[in-house]
């Protein structure tokens, strides 16, 4: 790769520039000198003697100084009293992407090509050797191995890169591995991380941004947007939260510091002003109630962030990743990107929202990643036990009740592998329960020792049913939820449907017959 190939692809990148937040700010220099006809990358292998990073690969840098004029200034000044480098030698060709290390300084990486290959001296007292490169040794693999480590109750991950012996690890590996991805065009533009970036950016750029989640609201739709709502006023952002049920009775450990508005208060014109509607736990316009008299006015300012499949909010700030355990798993991983010290409040919302949508770590996919995410909140100060009991430990009278009308009420076929039961309007009025009183039957009856596939039926105010499925590890119900016009995961799922209890089941029974056929097998 030529000097104006990269100018080129650099010049093509916008990049990401973090919020300091409490960190302090610093600058490396990453430096190209041709060397026999090829493109080398200058390293530096740190002095022995140095209280931190001794002996390490990193790129000459440090903390930007009252007196530097930019952080490309400081990079530059750290890079001559480093290496000797003369910043008269060096053509800026771009930047890449804002990072955070684990010691507690936002870094910003400046690519620079030197025509000089052999810089006048190093430091001893902070450089021990001078490495030169081959660009395209890391162009030819993106890391030989991925290391994990543990600082301060976050797990940062890195890529790991082996040459001739040396390991170059760190924030030094990742910004490689960045580079690597700017001048391949960036990546693909579809991936997890390109569309985290994409809405990272959004948000940054938003001043007004209203927060809004599925009717009914359950501790995972709430976390994620408490815990945005933590992210965004600490930027002095402006929030809304327009939800179509307030916070359900059971779940009043959970609040918003912002603006609330519900259901009939939610009105067009919340759109005016506005500069991003952000949509948590649900894709789906239908999903979010009231709050969808806002999609049509702001439709090309609409971000998503779900863990389910079904969705027609689309769009080019959708990010939707069936294979996270929860949204708040998702909103976690998009907080970390964006480099955000989680408070105390917004560590309790996604411990809370991981604790319920994985039912205590039950509906997980055999994937280890929700007890990672999950162990490092707790280490942030998430307060594991009192939330363990908010939501697994502390039932009703009135869902006690509601317990009693689907007992009343559960059929079980084929042998007791399928059991499903229902609650109506009328029914809940009359025992003064709620809605939110009859969330979590289902999980229930799939506890019973034969029973492979519960669902349950609520009856909702305009008198269709919401219904809500559960199974076993060998007996996924997606298809059975896709055939109702709903969607979820491979062993829990929803939809909403208009019609009888007895003519909802008639439909699914044999899809229901089929999947048990097919686990028993």
């Amino acid at each position: 790769m030529t000097k104006d190939q990269i100018t080129a692809a650099l010049s093509a990148h916008s990049p990401l520039a973090l919020p300091l937040f409490d960190r302090r700010e610093s600058a490396v220099l990453v430096p190209l000198v041709e060397q026999d006809g090829e493109l080398h990358v200058l390293m530096t292998r740190r002095a022995p003697t140095l209280a931190h990073h001794a002996g390490e690969i990193s790129f000459p840098g440090g903390a930007v100084e009252p007196d530097d004029a930019s952080s490309y200034a400081a990079a530059l000044r750290e890079a001559r009293e480093e290496i000797g480098l003369d910043p008269e030698s060096c053509e800026a060709l771009g930047a890449l992407d804002d990072g955070v290390t684990v010691t507690g300084y936002r870094m910003t990486p400046h690519v620079v090509f030197t025509s000089h290959p052999a810089p006048g001296g190093l430091d001893p007292k902070e450089v021990q050797q001078l490495l030169s490169i081959p660009l395209a040794v890391f162009l030819a693999r993106r890391g030989d191995y991925e290391i994990h480590v543990e600082h301060g109750g976050v797990r940062h991950q890195f890529p790991l890169y082996v040459h001739q012996g040396d390991i170059i690890w760190g924030a030094t590996a990742r910004i490689m591995a960045a580079f690597v991805r700017t001048l391949k065009g960036g990546g693909d533009p579809d991936s997890l991380q390109a569309r985290l970036t994409a809405v990272i950016r959004r948000l940054l750029a938003s001043r007004r941004i209203i927060l809004s989640t599925h009717v009914y609201p359950d501790p995972d739709g709430m976390g994620a947007q408490i815990a945005l709502e933590e992210f965004l006023l600490s930027l002095g952002k402006e929030v809304i939260i327009a939800n179509n049920h307030p916070i359900p009775d059971r779940y009043s450990f959970m609040e918003f510091r912002s603006p609330t508005l519900f259901g009939d208060d939610i009105e067009p014109d919340l759109a005016d002003g506005a500069d991003l509607l952000l949509v948590v736990d649900t894709g789906e316009r239908e999903r979010i109630g009231r709050a969808g008299c806002l999609v049509d006015p702001m439709v090309d300012d609409i971000a998503v962030l779900d863990h389910h499949l079904a969705g027609d909010l689309r769009g080019d700030l959708t990010v939707i990743d069936s294979s996270f355990s929860s949204t708040c798993e998702l909103v976690h991983l998009l907080l970390a990107r964006a480099g955000f010290p989680l408070t105390k409040t917004a560590v309790n919302a996604l411990y809370a929202g991981i604790m319920f949508d994985t039912g205590g770590f039950r509906f997980i996919n055999d994937r280890s990643s929700p007890f990672k995410v999950a162990a490092q909140l707790v280490d942030s100060g998430a307060e594991a036990t009192m939330i363990q009991e908010k939501l697994f430990a502390s039932v009703s009278p009135r869902q006690v009740g509601v317990l009693n009308l689907a007992l009343n009420h559960a059929e079980y076929e084929f042998n007791g592998r399928f059991a499903w039961s229902y609650v109506t309007r009328d029914e809940l009025r009359r025992i003064s329960g709620a809605q939110e009183d009859a969330g979590e039957i289902s999980s229930f009856f799939v506890s019973i020792e034969t029973v492979q596939i519960a669902l349950f039926m609520r009856e909702l105010d305009d008198g269709r049913f919401k219904l809500s499925f559960r199974s076993k590890d060998k007996a996924p119900i997606g298809s059975v939820c896709r055939l109702l016009g709903g969607g979820g995961h491979a062993n829990a799922g929803g939809a909403t449907v208009r019609g009888s209890v007895y003519g909802i089941v008639e439909k699914i029974r044999s899809e229901i017959e089929r999947i048990l056929t097919e686990a028993e097998a």
